[in-house]
């Protein structure tokens, strides 16, 4: 059937849906023009978070490392307790910098507190970073150890001195210092122990020859208090390395015929005589004339 002339068609019916979805849009639309500052603000103030963390970081980084080099500077000045005072904050922030045990063992080394600088050194020694590392708090131990050989304070230097070699224990200078120091304290037994250690890595003939005379040395000391059995030990240990020497084989037999052990003195006087025939002190324990 046709339309009448001049009739209007009528508009298309609108889906059900289309006004869902147009205000939706609308919705979110205008939520995100809202939260669109608001997001901006957030991101802006993390950023200023992250910012100010890092600075914190940064300040505190550059803080200890300041307060290192002013305890370096006064331990040059031999400001000891000053020094220690700055590592002491040092560690307080950052118990792992080991350069601050490393300047508090020296620091110590400077007083004459020996057992704290072992202490300190020891701390050291666990955090530090390679064998690099290890080996400059050693060299502290060494230094603080002969330090107190020195100044004949035998304990602090036995201490500091066998540490030292627990860790650099291809080194017979220190085990020639740490022998001295155990004679010092009439401790025959380890000072034996310990110079036997260092003739097994003494490199030469001149490096045993120094070891042989601390034993030499150490025996005679020991006869000389009364000590035989001590002063035969570390008398004997010495023959063995120069079994040539008179003087030393006349005392190795003093040392038996006194801590009597009368076989032992007659044998090694009988040895002085193959040496030097006409010894008289040898002929006078060996035939009473």
């Amino acid at each position: 059937m046709r339309r009448a002339a001049g009739s209007r068609q009528a508009p298309p019916r609108a889906s059900p849906d289309a006004g869902v979805d147009s205000g939706a849009h609308a919705a979110y639309s205008t939520c995100m023009r809202h939260l669109a500052p608001r997001r901006a603000v957030t991101v802006v103030a993390l950023l200023a978070v992250v910012l100010i963390a890092g600075c914190a970081t940064l300040s505190l980084v550059e803080t200890i490392d300041s307060l290192l080099k002013q305890a370096k500077e006064l331990l040059d000045a031999k400001k000891y307790d000053e020094a220690l005072t700055k590592l002491a904050e040092v560690i307080k922030r950052d118990a792992t910098q080991w350069k601050a045990y490393l300047y508090s063992a020296l620091a110590y080394i400077g007083k004459g507190d020996w057992g704290n600088a072992l202490a300190s050194a020891r701390d050291g020694l666990t955090r530090a970073p390679d064998g690099a590392a290890r080996t400059e708090v050693a060299k502290a131990l060494l230094d603080g150890g002969r330090q107190a050989l020195s100044r004949s304070d035998y304990n602090g230097a036995t201490s500091l001195l066998s540490e030292y070699v627990r860790q650099q224990p291809g080194d017979w200078t220190a085990y020639l210092d740490a022998a001295r120091a155990y004679l010092g304290k009439a401790d025959w037994g380890q000072a034996l122990a310990v110079a036997r250690d260092g003739l097994s890595r003494a490199p030469d003939g001149a490096a045993r020859g120094e070891i042989a005379k601390a034993l030499l040395d150490g025996g005679r000391q020991a006869l000389g208090r009364g000590e035989y059995q001590g002063a035969a030990s570390l008398l004997g240990e010495y023959v063995r390395q120069d079994p040539r020497n008179v003087s030393a084989l006349l005392d190795l037999g003093k040392s038996y015929w006194n801590g009597g052990d009368r076989t032992q003195a007659l044998d090694t006087f009988r040895k002085v005589l193959e040496l030097a025939p006409t010894n008289a002190e040898a002929r006078r324990f060996l035939f009473g004339n």
